[in-house]
């Protein structure tokens, strides 16, 4: 007998035996516990090491139970053994590789005549969405391309690899010692996996204000950071832009972008329409108004996530932190005194310079320079990577012109090692040709690229060409990671579309000098082996200009620990470059050093930093830490002394919230005093309602608790379901197997949930919902006895009114079960033979864990 089934259950369906351990509650160490924790194990002790399930004759298979001691009444364990029985025929399975969800496929489970056992047909092109090294196999001789099976033993082929079939979730997980894995598809996930999400719009919001008094005035400074978006099906809009005002200045809105965007899976890319940006494999990004088709790497197995610098600084007070790039602020935040790192900005572009503005509390502005460039173009062989723009220039700048675009670069994977790339760049009265290649050695990766450019703007035509080279490599014998390191030669005649753009606008200044070279560095460099020696990093960056001068800038620093005490030291120094020379520098040098003040883990830190820039010798004394073991509110008090500003003092106060990031400090020196106010956060509206939440990434997800309000969901701290029992899980990575799981430590015996982990693969800018079903009640210990009055035999069945099983009795005849009405009938089922019983429960004691109650039942 044969069928074919596509049915898929509810979540939660088919838990036949997720009462088992109950018992365990009632003697921890007695012979029911250990009867149970037998019992629980009996379903995998039933199925053959290497297959999903035993579905043989009970004469050719049968479970000896003569070894479970100590009960008072027969065994029942048909309900158990059959658990994740199976027929032939064929189904519809997620299938895992390793606990990861790697697939959705339609499997064929067949009885092998041998040993009368029901298996799943792996075929090869199965094996190889496991993950499955097959190239090791042919190697071993356990795999011979040139004679394809129809069905492959996997626990043959592979030692110590097992297949295990879940019929109640429809899930067929493959468990393979990662030495027989592929390394390239790790993380890979079937695209018949990805989710879409659910139809909502969210508005993430960064709030920033400040006030600051001296002796001759009070200024305030307001600045609002959003990024919106609404989603409709599979389709993504999305707005960033910022809101500004500060004292004696004119208050200022302006939208960065705003785009549609929408999957293009067929081609692994992303269509794009609206304000967007081009991409920067070959050329300088430029802001358009136009249309976007580009690979999406995330799509691929194994590949780049993508590049974002970490901006390293130190606070000499209370501080507010801007980020700008191509003079709009990408990024603001409060930092309190001493280092600081911010790794979780949203560059616009793969290229243009990150201004950093550190704004003290007494309104003294630090700015500094920070390279960031893409990275060595690289694709695997015979794969595409590609991006076309076309559109309207608009640079959000006024005056610029606005010539129509077009910008496309096209990269191919010609071998393992070797990536060849071309590029065309075209604008009104402009055109520009790239080709470059990028290889992969024994040293790193490094790609060269030429581009020659044709400009003709003011009556005048010049062009030029302009040499690249990139580099990027991870030396794992010392540790040293070249983040990125690149140079860049150009004629003078060599325009970039930005350049060009600049020399046709009307009005504008014609500028003295175009780009000549430029270099950029980022090393880090950890000493010992196991960092034991602290951790070395170096950044550098030198740009010239023809007919000009150029900037050069350069940080290094050191961290390490000795026994509990951290220490950070590094070194920052700028120039300022003219015709003839040096024509302005600044130096500034750090030092800090902190150390607990007890033994416990989260107890307060005692800190000292002091710095000296331009004869300005300032040090801070100071304590930080956490309010409680448990609380997620961080405080830090401080006082210092400078040379040329005199005593200081500030606190700070932050807190993670499950509706936001508040943070608020307080500064007093000589002649000033000020206060700054950060809000960070989320507004969710979706169908089940309106939530409000931490700051949310480009993809994010929901988890829903029908009717639990305050249920934690772990691994994000803060994070729980409010009033509609929804919370807002803040970041997801797209194309990727996302576990969310729910805290059910503190949830109470009064809620049971069916599945606390769900798995979400969203695509990229989704919003993806993880919803558990679970229910509300009391829990009961049944003691169970037929009509003769005799205990009910280990393994019967609780059911019920709508015949859902809530318990399994346990060798001593006993079943927790969590029931939801305070009365009602139960069936007991076990063999042949089933009854009913009623129970009436008293009013609720609060302090019992469970209640108890006999019951009687009559056939």
């Amino acid at each position: 007998m044969s069928f074919s089934s596509n049915y898929r259950p509810t979540p939660g369906a088919g838990k036949r035996a997720r009462a088992l351990s109950h018992g365990a509650i009632l003697k921890p160490w007695g012979p029911s516990a250990l009867s149970l924790a037998i019992c629980a194990a009996l379903p995998g002790l039933a199925l053959a090491a290497h297959t999903p399930t035993d579905n043989v004759d009970p004469q050719l298979l049968a479970f000896n139970t003569t070894f479970l001691q100590g009960t008072h009444s027969d065994l029942d364990l048909q309900l158990l053994l059959s658990a994740n029985s199976v027929l032939p025929g064929n189904y519809r399975v997620d299938l895992y590789s390793n606990e990861v969800l790697v697939g959705r496929r339609d499997i064929e489970f067949s009885r092998n005549p041998v040993s009368g056992r029901v298996e799943p047909c792996l075929s090869l092109d199965l094996l190889n969405q496991l993950g499955i090294d097959m190239t090791r196999l042919q190697a071993q001789g356990k795999f011979d391309p040139d004679a394809p099976q129809a069905c492959y033993d996997l626990p043959a082929m592979i030692d110590q690899a097992t297949l295990r079939y879940d019929a109640s979730r429809l899930r067929l997980a493959a468990s393979v010692p990662q030495v027989a894995m592929q390394r390239g598809l790790r993380g890979y996930v079937d695209p018949q996996l990805w989710d879409e999400g659910i139809s909502a719009g969210f508005i993430n919001y960064q709030f920033n204000t400040s006030r600051s008094a001296g002796d001759a005035d009070t200024r305030f400074a307001h600045n609002l950071g959003l990024r919106n978006g609404i989603n409709l099906g599979a389709w993504r809009l999305r707005n960033e832009s910022n809101y500004s005002s500060s004292t004696g200045q004119p208050s200022t809105f302006k939208s960065n972008r705003s785009y549609l965007q929408h999957d293009v899976t067929a081609l692994k890319g992303q269509f794009s329409a609206g304000d967007i940006f081009s991409d920067t494999d070959l050329f300088d990004s430029v802001r358009y108004r136009g249309l976007k088709l580009a690979s999406d790497e995330g799509m691929r197995a194994d590949s780049e996530r993508g590049y974002a610098p970490i901006i390293r600084g130190v606070a000499q007070s209370n501080a507010t932190v801007e980020i700008r790039q191509n003079n709009y602020i990408l990024y603001t935040t409060n930092v309190p005194p001493g280092p600081f790192e911010i790794s979780d900005i949203y560059p616009s572009g793969s290229n243009g310079d990150l201004e950093i503005t550190i704004i003290e509390a007494d309104g003294r502005r630090r700015v500094s320079q920070q390279a960031f460039s893409s990275l060595p173009i690289m694709v695997r062989e015979g794969q595409v990577k590609y991006s076309l723009s076309v559109g309207q220039f608009n640079s959000n700048t006024e005056g610029l012109a606005t010539p129509k675009m077009l910008s496309g670069t096209l990269a191919y994977g010609i071998n393992s090692n070797l990536t060849g790339i071309v590029g065309v760049q075209a604008s009104d009265n402009y055109k520009a040709l790239a080709l470059g290649a990028g290889r992969n050695t024994a040293f790193g990766a490094v790609s060269v690229d030429l581009t020659r450019s044709s400009s003709q703007a003011q009556g005048q035509t010049t062009q030029g060409n302009s040499l690249r080279a990139l580099y990027a490599k991870t030396f794992t014998g010392t540790d040293t990671n070249f983040t990125l390191a690149a140079y860049r030669y150009s004629t003078e005649g060599y325009r970039t579309l930005s350049d060009h753009v600049q020399d046709l606008s009307d009005g504008t200044i014609k500028r003295s000098g175009h780009s000549k070279t430029r270099t950029d560095l980022t090393i880090n460099q950890s000493l010992g082996r196991n960092r034991e020696l602290g951790s070395l990093y170096l950044n550098a960056s030198d740009q010239r200009y023809w007919n000009r001068g150029g900037t050069q800038s350069a940080s290094a620093g050191y961290s390490n620990n000795w026994g509990e005490v951290s220490y950070n030291i590094d070194v920052t120094r700028s120039k300022d470059l003219g015709n003839s020379g040096y024509a302005n520098n600044d130096t500034q040098f750090n030092l800090s050093v902190s150390f607990p003040l007890g033994s416990r883990s989260r107890a307060p830190r005692a800190f000292v930093t002091t710095s000296t820039q331009k004869g300005d010798n300032s040090t801070q004394v100071g304590i930080n830490g956490y309010l409680s073991e448990t609380s997620d509110t961080f405080y830090s008090v401080q006082g210092g002394n400078s040379s040329t500003s005199g005593s200081s003092a500030s606190a700070s106060l932050s807190t993670r919230t499950s509706v936001a990031d508040i943070s608020l400090g307080y500064s007093q020196g000589r002649g000033y005093d000020s206060q700054n106010l950060n809000i960070a956060g989320s507004v969710v509206a979706h169908q089940g309602g309106i939530n409000l939440g931490q700051s949310v990434g480009e993809t994010f997800a929901l988890a829903e608790v029908p009717g639990v309000r305050g249920a934690r969901i772990s691994s994000y701290s803060g994070v729980e379901t409010g009033r509609n029992g929804y919370a807002v899980v803040p970041s997801a990575q797209p194309y990727r197997v996302n576990w969310i799981s729910l805290d059910t430590r503190e949830l109470g015996g009064d809620i049971d949930i069916d599945n606390a982990t769900q798995q979400l693969v969203p695509r990229r800018g989704a919003i993806v919902v993880a919803r558990y079903t679970g229910k509300t009640g009391r829990r009961v210990q049944f003691e169970l006895f037929d009509a003769q009055n005799q205990i009910i035999p280990f393994g019967a069945s609780v059911e019920d009114a709508d015949g859902k099983q809530l318990a399994i009795s346990d060798p001593n005849g006993k079943a927790l079960a969590l029931v939801e009405q305070d009365q009602g009938t139960l069936t007991i089922k076990w063999g042949n033979q089933q009854c009913l019983a009623s129970y009436a429960l008293a009013e609720r004691n609060k302090a019992l864990n469970y209640e108890r109650q006999k019951l009687v039942c009559t056939p």
